[in-house]
């Protein structure tokens, strides 16, 4: 057993790095660090005194995925802690709507399943250069359910059919030219990477990025002409402000 806390959190000039830390689990997401990423994002967003967020991961993974041994362990599990736990999951996989602040994902090693999704539902990436990303779900036996609306949202139907159908792993470079993520750079450079775009974003006044982000977010779920009301709405209210 380790009192070692499982989600890490540190503030610098604006930017708050939420750094998953369950490394011999290769940062597994079972659900109290689920629970704990939610509520950071959460209080995030609460905190005037944060502009931009960060999540990280450690040296070997940004995350693995699913924590397998929390789900062979579920044998007993209630169909009504089975919801409570379904529902729990679907929010990280929505995480980076929960917010107008930016988030920025700084991923190192492997970045697979659910951990992909973590990484795709943040803003922008930035990855180093040995990441592997994927979906490993039918390679194990199971159907890509959850993983797949994340992805076909954010980075497109193609490259998302093809990651969760053939489960294949992809590269840094090659998550790069599908437009998964922003940014490839030494595995020793992503934190460092990360708060180069995050003070880039600070350097802003915060409620016009944060505007922009809205608007960004409803684009990415309405039709272009909702898009564009919502747009609209958004120009109008920023000048009566």
């Amino acid at each position: 057993m380790t009192d070692d806390p499982i989600l890490l959190s540190e503030d610098r000039d604006g930017v708050r790095i939420l750094t998953l830390n369950r490394p011999r689990q290769m940062n597994a997401l079972s659900s109290p660090l689920v629970a704990e990423i939610v509520a950071a994002v959460d209080a995030a967003h609460e905190d005037d005194s944060v502009e931009v967020i960060i999540l990280a991961g450690t040296e070997r993974a940004f995350s693995a995925g699913a924590d397998i041994k929390e789900a062979a362990s579920r044998g007993n599990e209630t169909p009504a802690d089975a919801e409570t736990r379904e529902e729990l999951g679907r929010k990280i996989y929505d995480l980076g709507s929960r917010t107008d602040k930016p988030m920025i994902a700084a991923v190192r090693g492997y970045v697979l399943g659910g951990g992909c999704n973590l990484a795709v539902t943040c803003d922008m990436i930035v990855a180093g250069e040995n990441a592997v990303f994927g979906y490993p779900e039918v390679k194990v036996g199971l159907a890509a359910t959850m993983v797949t609306p994340g992805i076909v949202h954010r980075v497109g139907p193609k490259a998302a059919f093809e990651m969760v159908t053939l489960g294949e792993n992809v590269s840094a470079e090659k998550a790069l030219a599908l437009g998964m993520i922003n940014r490839v750079v030494p595995d020793e450079s992503v934190l460092d990477e990360a708060m180069v775009l995050a003070n880039g974003l600070t350097a802003f006044e915060s409620r016009i990025v944060r505007v922009t982000k809205q608007v960004f977010l409803d684009s990415t779920r309405l039709n272009l002409s909702d898009s564009l009301d919502a747009a609209q709405d958004a120009s109008a209210r920023m000048k009566k402000s």
